[in-house]
């Protein structure tokens, strides 16, 4: 079968394209899942989850959401101080409004212990200002002792840094650290818009191909 070159070029064009995009998304996204194995940690316990600005004052605002959470115990209240609020079933969300905004959650131990973390905020067009920091630990249950290798700080298994976006409208980014590798796991979540480009690429792989072997 004749195979118009032009055409062919094209389409391959096209599928590069596509499988760009969705790289770039897929590399821009703000969403994380975190996960914790607490396997060696006894029956249950508590999350200290915080999320400051690293200069009170000459932050940018920046928000966290958290959901899709495995292993908290709904049984007993949350403690919520300063910029968080929410519910296990909904959802909570924590500002970087004050130095200290921490959401402290009791977790059921000896499986794992998940949830996504998304983080939103202002962007810095001055780049003049400091990022903020989003923590998380694990304390035994009579809350006495913080729990696995963790940092230099003394509580935190895992940190994820936000910064601002360079220009309104941009994409912040977030960096992580991890101290307890043993018992922290941390993905990215791909954004609907990752999966649909994503899928609009494979489509138009099976498309060529079927084009060819007509």
């Amino acid at each position: 079968m004749f195979i118009n070159k032009n055409s062919l070029s094209l389409r391959r064009m096209l599928l590069a394209l596509a499988l760009s995009a969705c790289a770039g998304l897929a590399a821009a996204d703000t969403t994380y899942h975190v996960e914790l194995d607490t396997t060696g940690f006894g029956s249950n316990g508590w999350i200290d989850l915080q999320f400051n600005p690293g200069s009170a004052g000459n932050s940018a605002a920046a928000t966290v959401g958290l959901s899709g959470f495995t292993g908290f115990d709904a049984s007993i209240a949350a403690d919520m101080t300063d910029s968080v609020t929410g519910s296990l079933a909904g959802g909570y969300s924590i500002a970087n409004t004050y130095d200290s905004n921490d959401l402290f959650h009791a977790v059921n131990f000896g499986g794992t212990v998940g949830f996504n973390v998304t983080f939103s905020g202002a962007a810095d067009p001055s780049a003049q200002v400091w990022g903020s920091l989003f923590t998380v630990a694990l304390m035994d249950a009579g809350q006495t002792a913080f729990l696995g290798n963790y940092g230099a700080d003394g509580f935190s298994l895992l940190q994820l840094s936000w910064t601002p976006a360079a220009t309104v409208g941009g994409q912040g980014v977030v960096g992580s650290e991890i101290y307890d590798t043993a018992a922290v796991s941390v993905s990215a979540v791909p954004e609907p818009s990752t999966w649909l480009m994503l899928a609009a690429g494979l489509g138009l792989v099976g498309w060529s191909r079927r084009r060819v072997a007509g």
